[in-house]
């Protein structure tokens, strides 16, 4: 009798453990599969909402083309294109938000037309001592300028050869922030030794864009890249307090020609010539911004890249070639379709939920 109920004991306890590992095992099961499930579901909201952004940047161009047909030229969002979507009566589907934000990229200095002195005041202004100012700018001038004489031995463009990873400078503008890091002396600047980026880095970005435009719009220009354009600090200073006031004496709180500003010129403009347009659509948790920065008939173009003598034979090869792919083929006819902007840079990104939100269950 006593085997008998030891062996009943030993039976239950057994299917008790494996009740618990099964409860377990199916627990991760639901818990996994949860994470997958609004995994894909956050997939697929920000699939929906592709088609969401990218009609309302077309409705926000369209808004643009307006203005710049009926006012001459675009200056600032002040003008009343602020709110796009609600000026064409944009209505999104239903459970859909939309926000349009604009930054104004000809508010800043273009680093390919800079001059000299109007690096050197920038850097000056965002807090280097005159003599780094000079030392950095002067560095950034022989990466960037064909025949550049600097005084600064380990600015040459020979001193690159020398490196532990030997550089060509491009005598170009660069096309992109990181490339700073390779400037000798600049880089030093920019960026750690541990290739971290200095908030030097961080404000010169701010102020700095590495496309080639005329001029700066000064409705959008804060004092520092007006100081680099040939203004003073107190004309910069005054200029910035009464933008911000929005001088009631004036019809309106921009301005379309420097006279009006009351400033030297220089390379200062009032209209805009490269802007940002950041469109956020949300839909429950998903959210998706589309980031598109647009220019019109060419006053906007980043440097070109570095052409190698192997790169313009490659061409030449190319276009004495016959090119039986590139003909029209037969019955077809071209269409001169002018689209009225061009997209220089087009990215999408999926947004963080904010902390004041809650996941939705699942």
């Amino acid at each position: 009798m006593r085997r008998r109920y030891s062996i009943r004991g030993s039976v239950l306890v057994v299917v008790l453990v494996m009740i618990s590992l099964a409860v377990l095992l199916l627990t991760r099961m639901i818990e996994s599969g949860s994470t997958d499930l609004l995994i894909a579901m956050r997939q697929a909201d920000r699939d929906r909402l592709r088609a969401d952004v990218h009609g309302a940047l077309e409705t926000t161009l369209a808004v643009l083309m307006d203005f710049r047909t009926l006012d001459g030229g675009l200056y600032s969002p002040v003008q009343g294109w602020d709110d796009p979507l609600g000026y064409a009566g944009y209505t999104p589907r239903e459970g859909v938000t939309i926000e349009v934000g604009f930054e104004d990229e000809s508010g800043k200095i273009s680093l390919p037309v800079v001059s000299l002195e109007g690096l050197k005041a920038l850097l000056a202004e965002e807090g280097l001592t005159p003599a780094d100012a000079a030392r950095v700018a002067d560095a950034m001038f022989a990466w960037m300028r064909p025949g550049h004489l600097t005084a600064d031995n380990a600015a040459r463009v020979e001193s690159y050869a020398w490196r532990p990873r030997p550089l060509a400078p491009p005598l170009r503008s660069p096309r992109s922030f990181e490339e700073l890091a390779d400037i000798a002396v600049a880089g030093e600047f920019f960026y750690v030794a541990a290739g971290r980026p200095t908030p030097l880095l961080a404000r010169f970005r701010r102020l700095v864009s590495l496309y080639r435009f005329a001029a700066t719009n000064l409705n959008a220009a804060p004092p520092a890249v007006l100081v680099a354009s040939g203004w003073n600090k107190d004309q910069a200073d005054d200029f910035q307090r009464q933008r911000s006031a929005q001088d009631v004496r004036r019809r309106k709180p921009y301005f379309r020609t420097v006279q009006e500003a009351g400033g030297p010129g220089g390379s200062l403009g009032a209209s805009i010539q490269l802007l940002r347009i950041n469109v956020t659509a949300k839909q429950g948790a998903a959210r998706l911004r589309l980031s598109a920065l647009v220019t019109w008939d060419g006053q906007a173009v980043l440097p070109l890249p570095v052409v190698r003598e192997s790169d313009l034979a490659a061409d030449s090869r190319k276009k004495q070639a016959p090119a039986a792919s590139q003909q029209e083929p037969a019955g077809t006819k071209a269409t001169d379709f002018r689209y009225p902007f061009t997209i220089l840079e087009l990215s999408e990104s999926a947004l963080p939920v904010s902390p004041d939100e809650h996941e939705p269950a699942v």
